[in-house]
């Protein structure tokens, strides 16, 4: 196996877990979340991306917000800092990036001959 395809899903893990980290460590300011969310979106698709990252980002950003704003609305759960509709703002970025980075991963260990 090349190195490449290694760093390929170190690299998707790494944005991966960056994105859950930025989420994790200042959810409680919803503005800056959504910038670094953004910002670290912006690098990841500049540096790297398939013809299809696009579109599956925006499948998520609008579904799984949809999906989580009807739950919230029957009371299934809520978010301790929410802004927009009963969920923070940035949760749209969050839902296209892990829809994103978990398709890449398993791409990538598809690749591997992982699974």
């Amino acid at each position: 196996m090349s190195k490449h395809k290694y760093f390929g899903v170190l690299y998707e893990v790494g944005v991966y877990f960056a994105a859950i980290l930025i989420t994790s460590l200042f959810w409680k300011n919803n503005n800056l979340v959504f910038f670094l969310l953004g910002l670290l979106w912006l690098i990841a698709i500049l540096l790297w991306h398939d013809k299809y990252d696009f579109i599956a980002f925006i499948i998520a950003a609008v579904l799984g917000p949809i999906a989580e704003i009807i739950c919230i609305r029957f009371g299934v759960w809520s978010y301790a800092n929410s802004s927009l509709f009963g969920i923070p703002i940035w949760l749209p970025l969050l839902w296209g990036f892990a829809v994103v980075m978990l398709r890449r991963i398993f791409e990538t260990l598809k690749l591997l001959h992982i699974v």
